[in-house]
């Protein structure tokens, strides 16, 4: 059997969770993905911006292949990645949309790994896999009070 075989099956399966299991899913697999390399690179920018959420963003601004705009300062921001990341899409084993949750949960993961005393919320506008030009997502921040 040939892999990109196994990942059709893989795309189905997926497709029959619901949102809350795909969530679930999908934290698992990112939590592995960052842990790799972009944990760190975040985590750095964090150190820079000494926990500042503004100052972090705006460090995430100069990140090759990342954008990042203020929308309402310590509570709302965008962030942009020009292009996807993932090496399941980039080999051609997965194409489905439904493979952004990843990265959904890929930023929650980093941003409560580096505010643990915040409650964040993202939200995907667009993505590449929707057909955009670029995946943006929505991050909104709340304090645990």
């Amino acid at each position: 059997m040939d892999l990109s075989d196994w990942f059709k099956g893989f795309e189905r399966g997926i497709n029959r969770l619901t949102p809350e299991q795909r969530a679930s899913f999908f934290l698992e697999c990112a939590k592995n993905c960052v842990k790799c390399e972009t944990l760190q690179i975040y985590q750095e920018l964090y150190e820079k911006a000494n926990g500042d959420l503004d100052a972090f963003f705006e460090e995430a601004d100069k990140l090759p292949g990342v954008r990042s705009e203020i929308i309402e300062k310590g509570t709302i921001y965008h962030l942009y990645f020009m292009e996807c990341s993932c090496m399941l899409y980039h080999q051609g084993y997965v194409s489905t949309p439904l493979l952004c949750e990843c990265s959904r949960q890929s930023i929650l993961y980093v941003l409560h790994s580096l505010w643990k005393d915040k409650r964040i919320r993202v939200t995907i506008c667009e993505s590449i896999l929707r057909g955009g030009q670029y995946c943006k997502m929505r991050i909104e921040i709340c304090s645990m009070e």
